[in-house]
């Protein structure tokens, strides 16, 4: 009784595995039935040399992928101008829709098919399968009409690209080249070394005018006056006798003052005067403001007063004039 009862527990374990084997097999076969690929030409109208859109659809379960190959740049008879990124849509009825496109041109005129192509589809497990794609027939037609001999570019003639740059560029960067020179002229002008072509009589009659248009109050301004009236009556005195004036003290300038040849009387007053100065200078000595414009006053007259200028000669007919006189 016990082995009847072992022999048909085996049976229905059989039974079992027997019924559960033929439904997965029966979910594979109905998943593959729900694998549908299509190939199918968007022209109708393709001429020798036009670019050919194929539109490569395949069906399948959702979850699955399909795997494109790359196709070569010769396939069969075509020649491949591209492969677009496919791109999965889902159906209504839950299954989804992989789709690529492929781009290719025929040379030649006739029909022709395109060949044969075989996908690899996994399914939501990883397993691989293969899917073949039915071949699509194409009408190729020529480019010449029946009873026309003239010839034909098979292809548009390539367009050459002429790069024309821009011309506002070059005319930015000339304006500003311009701007650059100029800024750099009106720099080097500002900064060149000016030429005074006075002579040493007038420079220093100039700075002796500009002085005595101030009126300095303070003892520091009335020192800082003084030190340049020295200034003004040295420069000018190594300018007319080529003595280091500069350089020179007062007291070393009166000795030299004896081997030029200048009036003593016009020397004792320059000499006196720096004397002055000097005491304002460096005795820190009082000095009135109106006495300062007396000094100005003396030095202004000193240097007019020599070297003395050349008179201009008199004209003939003031020579003639004295003569007729005199007669």
């Amino acid at each position: 009784m016990e082995r009847i009862k072992n022999r048909w527990l085996w049976q229905a374990l059989f039974a079992v595995l027997l019924l559960a084997a033929g439904g997965a097999t029966f979910n594979t076969a109905q998943a593959q039935e729900a694998l549908v690929a299509t190939l199918s030409a968007n022209s109708h109208d393709i001429t020798v040399g036009d670019v050919i859109p194929l539109t490569l659809r395949v069906t399948h379960p959702a979850g699955w992928r399909v795997i494109f190959p790359t196709l070569e740049k010769q396939w069969g008879d075509f020649e491949v101008r591209g492969q677009s990124v496919p791109e999965i849509v889902t159906n209504p009825d839950g299954t989804q829709t992989t789709i690529q496109e492929i781009k290719v041109a025929h040379m030649r005129p006739g029909e022709v098919q395109t060949p044969a192509l075989t996908l690899s589809v996994a399914n939501d497990q990883g397993s691989l399968s293969s899917l073949e794609v039915a071949p699509v027939p194409i009408s190729v037609r020529s480019v010449l009409i029946e009873g026309d001999t003239n010839l034909r570019e098979i292809k548009p003639q390539a367009e050459l690209v002429s790069e024309r740059h821009p011309y506002w560029p070059l005319m930015a960067a000339g304006v500003l080249g311009v701007a650059v020179l100029t800024g750099y002229g009106v720099h080097r002008w500002r900064r060149r070394k000016l030429i005074d072509r006075r002579t040493p009589r007038q420079r220093t009659l100039d700075s002796l005018a500009a002085l005595s248009a101030q009126n300095p109050q303070t003892p520091i301004e009335i020192k800082a006056h003084c030190a340049l009236l020295a200034d003004y009556l040295r420069d000018y005195l190594a300018a007319i006798t080529q003595l280091p004036a500069r350089d020179l003290t007062t007291r070393e300038l009166a000795r030299r003052f004896k081997d030029q040849e200048i009036p003593p009387a016009w020397s004792a007053q320059v000499v006196e005067v720096l004397q002055v100065c000097d005491g304002v200078k460096f005795a820190n000595e009082e000095l009135e403001g109106p006495y300062l414009q007396d000094m100005i006053s003396t030095i202004r007259h000193l240097v007019e007063q020599y070297p003395p200028q050349p008179q201009p000669a008199q004209r003939r007919s003031d020579h003639k004039k004295k003569v007729e006189v005199m007669a």
